[in-house]
């Protein structure tokens, strides 16, 4: 048996009815297969993989992603379900995950979705304003109503779902807004990714987030978060570095010591080596032809593996090594550099950490005790010590970190 893996399947290669300025995977099927109008995964080819998966590990997690894999259409995920109960062994733990726009959603689809207890992803880049800057639909029009009503239907039928937030250009600036505007709304459960793209000579491209805005959201989203939030929100980020402290690994491939773990399956049976390398080059084979497991064998997989185990140079005397182990190899710069290269967000990952790890070490120490870790202010700051009108604004930001203005926070207390 191989090692634990995962598996991202896409049913429709690189389709979508979004044209997000940022997608790196829309001009897939053009790349690789532009003999192929309209790419479907073939029954034959979901057959084989849902065999293959389940027969290969005894916990399998079934990730579907796009493009927009709700393309595909209903019956095609009835059909994948279908199949699951039909070759999973008993006792075997058979989950799935799916990650979608949100604006094809319906009351049908969420039945569905509730019943076979799927974990759904909803892609939202924060308020309209920010969100419909990069992403709008084909026509151009903005989309963030419709990816909205998508979650709100989820809601509704009592679908478990997260949000995926791309941090680019446009919205990495806006941490407060962005972080409030979901947890105001209930949404329990953030991703933040950030979003590095490269123009044909491989400077990043306009729309990709910069280092220094990387680390200003991530400190604003902390200090929301660890002041009202921690142990009530999950933020991805902050739960994989809590897992670090406590176990020693990352929970993230990105900031693990190896990755060459999580795989891309196209429409056609093509089995890639990650998501992010999509490439001729990280093919593995098709597992209509190899089995499964023998691809991940490959000595391409071996080779695609010291991106990540051969370290940069630069961080080999890292002091927050162990938090990040280079990043993801996608983010070198430049890509394929060797041992002079570095990740394009290294200057915003260790800013952060030099600021965060000590009360994120204190919050796992808590947690090791099997003791709640409440925010910082469980109460009204003491009025005597909150700043006057002399030195704070009516209409800034209130210092208590509550994300209200003075005047209707700690300034109100203290004038009434």
């Amino acid at each position: 048996m191989p090692q634990p893996f995962n598996i991202m399947a896409k049913p429709v290669c690189g389709e979508c009815n979004l044209d997000c300025t940022y997608c790196y995977y829309t001009d897939k099927r053009g790349e690789l297969y532009p003999e192929v109008a309209h790419p479907r995964m073939s029954d034959e080819v979901l057959e084989s993989y849902t065999k293959q998966y389940l027969q290969s590990q005894s916990q399998c997690v079934f990730g579907w992603q796009g493009g927009e894999p709700l393309l595909a259409g209903l019956e095609f995920f009835q059909r994948a379900v279908e199949l699951q109960k039909q070759y999973r062994r008993p006792g075997q733990v058979v989950e799935n995950a799916l990650q979608t726009n949100g604006t094809l959603l319906n009351d049908e689809w969420c039945r569905f979705l509730a019943a076979e207890k799927f974990l759904v992803g909803v892609s939202i880049d924060g308020p309209p304003r920010l969100h419909d800057t990069y992403r709008r639909d084909r026509a151009g029009k903005a989309t963030f109503h419709r990816a909205w009503a998508g979650l709100e239907l989820l809601r509704k039928h009592g679908v478990e779902f997260n949000v995926l937030v791309t941090l680019n250009r446009a919205n990495a600036p806006h941490a407060g807004d962005i972080y409030r505007y979901f947890v105001n709304r209930g949404i329990g459960y953030l991703q933040f990714i950030p979003i590095l793209e490269r123009n044909s000579d491989g400077a990043p491209a306009d729309f990709s987030c910069t280092p220094e805005q990387l680390g200003r959201f991530l400190l604003d989203i902390f200090e929301l978060w660890s002041t009202r939030d921690a142990g009530k929100v999950s933020v991805r980020f902050f739960d994989n570095v809590i897992h670090t402290i406590l176990y020693g690994r990352a929970s993230q491939c990105c900031f693990s010591r190896s990755c060459a773990n999580a795989h891309v399956l196209e429409f056609n049976g093509d089995v890639y080596a990650c998501d992010h390398f999509v490439y001729p080059r990280w093919l593995l084979g098709n597992l209509l032809e190899t089995p499964l497991v023998e691809l991940l064998e490959s000595g391409i997989l071996k080779e695609f593996a010291e991106l990540k185990n051969d370290l940069p140079t630069v961080c080999e005397d890292c002091e927050y090594l162990s938090f990040c182990h280079g990043g993801c190899p996608k983010h070198h710069m430049p890509l394929y550099g060797g041992p002079e290269r570095v990740n394009y967000f290294c200057e915003g990952y260790r800013r952060f950490f030099a600021e965060a790890l000590p009360e994120l070490r204190k919050i796992a120490e808590q947690i090791q005790r099997d003791q709640m870790f409440p925010a910082k202010h469980t109460s009204p700051p003491n009025p005597a010590i909150v700043p006057t009108e002399n030195h704070i604004g009516r209409n800034d930001p209130c210092p208590c970190g509550s994300g209200r203005k003075y005047k209707h926070c700690c300034g109100r207390k203290i004038v009434s």
